[in-house]
């Protein structure tokens, strides 16, 4: 089993200087490979099947120098006979991570740039860009994006740093003393320790592993006994089907007076002047203070959620779709473009960012893998038009927050309602037995906590 602790560290100002110049260079190190993957992509892509545009010459795999991952170092291997009859399936090529290893260790010697780095930071970057178009090209994820350098992990490989109480001996750069805030077990071996800097200081990720201890059980599809659907929101961050309805705080808008204050002071400071680097810091204050608690709020609200059903069913937004652009309106008569209301919409993508609804899924899934339950994801098309009772679909069944179903009289909880519908399709999905399921009694939530009004608790704590 693996687990992942986070401390904040406190390095002395020489260490700091030290990891500040380890960010800039493994970023650069790390543009600068992607940058010549994307290339060497392109010009593949542009030659074709040729070796040469002028010659035409056709492309040939064991005389062609042209290396589809990569153009900077040597794309083929040292010459090894032995090696190479021992082994058949034997590849004279280079990868694109062997070529950039090898040319880290090289710009180590040749450039003294990078020697001030240590090398296994070097290459676990490179490690992290090879893994990250593995999973674009075989996993469908995104396409790996340039990084800045306050962006950039510091990470060592397993078995290189060692802890001893609360002080942590990284390679080159020595002894650091770290806030001990929870105990970390004997018998769990450190693998992975990335450091990484946010706006008040220094923080350490270690990953532990014990594999003495079993991972977390699944519940089998027998076991299923409740299930509950869960649909999320901008005034009410949650509706579950079992009634429960859960506010979002607005931790963006509670802030909003403070950090309108500081952005506005930011503004009139001189650019490159150190009042004007003050003053931004402050401003990330604020943004880091709004996100720990949009953090906090959405680890305890995912573990209620994991902790209400055995089978928990979110919709498959797209949010990326939900916060597009409005198209522009052109006007043939008047030549010009007219209002497509793109300023409101704006405030619509200010509060689903805010609600973060894809990082409570996630955080969801993290709690209900500890208990052993079950997570899935139905096409949400549709779900708030259609009826719990009757299944009727009709625009002009949902009015606002009120829902009351034209074919049948059905009258609830717009957003229960959806929530209902979810767990059906969920239900449905998954081929389970209506039957076989317990029935979950609703739950009314009291309206000071669903509204979540300023004037009282703003802490607004979890039923």
């Amino acid at each position: 089993m693996q687990t992942a602790y986070r401390f904040k560290i406190q390095p002395h100002r020489e260490q700091k200087a030290m990891l500040l110049d380890w960010q800039h260079k493994i970023g650069s190190l790390y543009n600068l490979c992607l940058r010549d993957r994307i290339d060497s992509y392109y010009q593949t892509k542009i030659l074709g099947n040729y070796c040469d545009l002028k010659t035409q010459a056709s492309a040939c795999p064991l005389t062609c120098s042209v290396n589809k991952s990569a153009s900077l170092g040597n794309p083929w291997k040292t010459e090894n006979p032995s090696r190479r009859r021992s082994n058949k399936k034997f590849n004279p090529r280079r990868t694109a991570y062997e070529i950039h290893s090898s040319l880290a260790t090289e710009w180590r010697q040749t450039k003294p740039w990078y020697s001030t780095v240590s090398s296994d930071v070097l290459q676990q970057s490179l490690r992290h860009l090879d893994k990250a178009f593995i999973g674009f090209f075989k996993q469908g994820r995104g396409f790996p994006q340039f990084k800045r350098h306050y962006d950039v992990g510091i990470e060592f490989k397993p078995k290189t740093v060692r802890i001893t109480g609360n002080r942590i001996t990284c390679p080159v750069l020595g002894q650091m003393k770290f806030f001990l805030s929870r105990e970390i077990p004997e018998t769990w071996e450190v693998r992975t320790v990335t450091l990484g800097k946010e706006v008040d200081g220094w923080y350490a990720s270690i990953l532990l592993r014990d594999e003495a201890v079993p991972d977390f059980p699944v519940k089998t599809e027998h076991e299923i006994k409740t299930c509950v659907g869960v649909d999320v929101g901008i005034k009410k961050l949650v509706s579950l089907s079992n009634g429960e309805l859960i506010a979002n705080p607005r931790f963006d808008k509670q802030s909003e007076r403070r950090l309108r204050i500081r952005q506005r002071r930011l503004n009139r400071k001189k650019k490159g002047s150190n009042n004007r680097k003050k003053t931004a810091n402050r401003v990330a204050k604020v943004h880091q203070k709004i996100r720990r608690q949009r953090q906090d709020y959405q680890w305890k609200v995912a573990k209620q959620i994991a902790e209400s059903a055995d089978l928990i069913v979110f919709e498959d937004l797209n949010v990326k779709g939900m916060k597009a652009r409005c198209r522009p309106k052109w006007n043939e008569e008047k030549q010009r473009y007219l209002r497509n209301n793109q300023s409101a919409k704006s405030q619509l993508n200010q509060g689903i960012s805010d609600a973060s609804w894809y990082s409570l899924k996630l955080k969801t899934k993290h709690q209900a893998n500890k208990l052993g339950r079950w997570v899935a994801d139905i096409n949400p098309r549709k779900t708030s038009q259609e009826c719990s009772q009757c299944g009727h679909v009709s625009p002009k069944n949902r009015d606002s927050e009120k829902f009351v179903c034209e074919s049948c009289g059905h009258h609830a909880d717009a957003d229960i309602d959806a929530a209902i519908v979810i767990v059906n399709r969920g239900i449905k999905l998954l081929n389970l037995s209506r039957t076989k399921l317990l029935v979950v009694s609703q739950k009314v939530t009291p309206k000071p906590e669903l509204t979540g009004s300023r004037k009282g608790n703003k802490s607004l704590p979890l039923s």
